[in-house]
């Protein structure tokens, strides 16, 4: 099983998200609520950033990154 690393960075008001040294997901920090959420399915995992006027939805496939994502947005936000 290949370890992963994960980095977080905030860059003129965007929080990117890092996988391996590539930009996983970003988001303007304006726009963030201060909150998000996981979904934990049989088969996908999920994580709901709350962003105004919308949600951003993003899934994985593998627990691994997942939970790293969360352990990163816990971390940092």
């Amino acid at each position: 099983m290949t370890k992963h690393t994960y980095g977080f960075k905030i860059i003129n008001g965007r929080c990117k998200i890092y996988v391996d040294g590539y930009v996983m997901f970003t988001f303007n920090q304006i726009d963030f609520k201060g909150y998000y959420s996981y979904k934990d399915d049989t088969l996908l995992y999920g994580i709901d950033i709350y962003l105004v006027d919308t949600t951003m939805e993003i899934y994985f496939k593998t627990k691994e990154n997942w939970l790293g994502i969360l352990k990163l947005l816990d971390e940092n936000l």
